[in-house]
């Protein structure tokens, strides 16, 4: 029984600690107005910044206690938006997982980055450089609902990416604030490797 609830216990931790990020779109707000991003959830405390009243795809982290505020990101920090001026905002996604499409992914030390396109991906690197890439396969972990999902890319020069995205809090060490999807990542080139891990976000409309 103890191991049993063990168990139940480390996956339900696990669950909590792999949490997606939700999408929103600003709503209620005059054409002539912003939304604006406060430091702390509350109305009185410091504005760092703003949204447009049209804003799409925000990226939310997590909700207050009292589910009135949203965390979001905001250029190198975070923030806290009102949720009374948030709605659910679509985003297609990657096949039958809910990686959306337009997620760009990166690493710092060496700079790289990874663009998931709707139909194809770039990979850029210090040393390779510029690559464009086709998506080959998109599958789900077995047994799990949209992520952690495995992306497989390919060259017509046989260069292949296999990328593994979950729905995750990531920080890239950086800056203060926080993603919403971690990777990892091998490039697979004949006579060469690459193993390389970093932070996702789906860029804001």
């Amino acid at each position: 029984m103890i191991r049993a609830s063990l168990i139940t216990l480390a996956l339900g931790l696990s669950t909590l600690a792999q949490a997606e990020p939700s999408y929103h779109r600003v709503v209620g707000v005059a054409i002539d107005d912003v939304l604006n991003v406060r430091s702390e959830p509350s109305g009185s405390s410091v504005d760092i910044g703003d949204l447009a009243y049209d804003a799409r795809r925000i990226e939310a982290f997590e909700f207050d206690a009292t589910g009135n505020w949203a965390r979001i990101a905001l250029n190198e920090r975070d923030g806290w938006v009102a949720t009374r001026f948030l709605t659910r905002d679509e985003v297609p996604t990657l096949g039958d997982t809910t990686v959306p499409q337009g997620l760009i992914c990166g690493g710092t030390e060496p700079f790289w980055a990874l663009g998931l396109y709707g139909d194809d991906a770039r990979y850029s690197h210090p040393v390779d450089g510029d690559t464009d890439f086709a998506f080959d396969s998109i599958v789900t972990a077995e047994g799990r609902l949209g992520s952690p999902a495995l992306v497989t890319l390919a060259t017509e020069d046989s260069r292949v990416i296999e990328a593994t995205i979950s729905g995750a809090t990531c920080f890239d060490g950086m800056s203060d604030r926080s993603y919403g999807w971690t990777i990892t990542m091998q490039l697979i080139a004949p006579g060469q490797r690459r193993f390389l891990s970093g932070c996702c976000q789906l860029p804001r409309d």
